[in-house]
């Protein structure tokens, strides 16, 4: 049984737990061990590995369903930790004092936030689009992969505004246009403003891996770029995305959890009371 929980809420459609949320650096001992952690590198299979598929075009196919462990505080341990510039510090002073969890109000985790997660997604591809299927929040990004560029005039959006080219055989996602309100880049209440850049490579080094590669960058917020990386593995067959409905039983609003800053992993309860009436 897969554990699934938002720290929004509990979607009266799961079957267990999922924790998304954890504290500001330094990172505490987690709880929920089990839940924690980067990925790891690709494992060796026990038997022969099955080969990369591959669409009509020749392209790795990325399709399919695709799940990982949440990343516990490891966005910035390439670079030693937040590089903050001045507005930077204030900004995320701010989240902590001032801010609740956007997850919390059922808002969309956006990217890099969505890379983190540990909650499933699935992918779909064609010769021109690939579309991301994400079971946290129930909702989705779909990015063209036609040759166009950023649009001229974009409208700020949680997930920003995405194009795709192939690298080989490596998809490269570039992303620009964030909002930067009621928006985190990761679970420790990190923030971003309006100038992030972030740009995705995925690629499929076999049937059931799923390697991802993010690097962010922010002027206003950040004195330089960082890259973070982890491995999907491919979920069995039978295995699909639940519906998440965030707003149904929300235990963080209706139970009384919500508060500024990220929430302590240690203090929540692993089933909060019926929310009352």
């Amino acid at each position: 049984m897969r554990f699934l929980m938002a720290c929004g809420a509990v979607a009266a459609s799961f079957l267990g737990c999922h924790y998304v949320c954890a504290q500001s650096a330094p990172p505490p001992e987690n709880p929920y061990g089990e839940l924690a952690g980067a990925s790891g590198p690709i494992k060796t299979p026990s038997g022969p590995s099955k080969p990369t598929p591959r669409t009509a075009d020749g392209k790795p196919d990325l399709s399919g369903f695709w799940k990982g462990p949440l990343i516990f505080g490891g966005m910035f341990k390439g670079v030693g930790g937040p590089p903050f510039t001045p507005a930077g510090e204030e900004a995320y002073k701010y989240n902590l004092a001032k801010s609740i969890n956007p997850e919390a109000l059922c808002l969309f985790a956006g990217i890099p936030r969505a890379s983190i997660s540990g909650v499933p997604f699935e992918i779909v591809q064609n010769s021109n689009r690939v579309a991301f299927l994400y079971e946290l929040m129930w909702t989705f990004r779909t990015i063209p992969i036609d040759g166009r560029g950023h649009a001229k005039d974009i409208e700020p959006s949680f997930f920003g505004d995405g194009v795709g080219k192939w690298d080989g055989d490596t998809l490269v996602i570039d992303s620009i246009g964030f909002k930067d309100k009621l928006s985190w880049i990761d679970d420790d209440a990190h923030p971003h403003s309006d100038a992030m850049h972030v740009v995705e490579r995925w690629s499929r080094p076999d049937a059931d891996h799923l390697a991802h590669e993010v690097t962010v960058e922010d002027p206003k917020f950040y004195t330089k770029p960082w890259t973070f990386s982890r491995v999907f593995t491919a979920m069995p067959p039978g295995d699909e995305l639940y519906e998440f409905a965030c707003d149904e039983n929300n235990v963080d609003r209706d139970g009384g959890h919500l508060g500024y800053g990220p929430l302590n992993l240690k203090t929540y309860p692993l089933n909060p009371p019926a929310p009352r009436k």
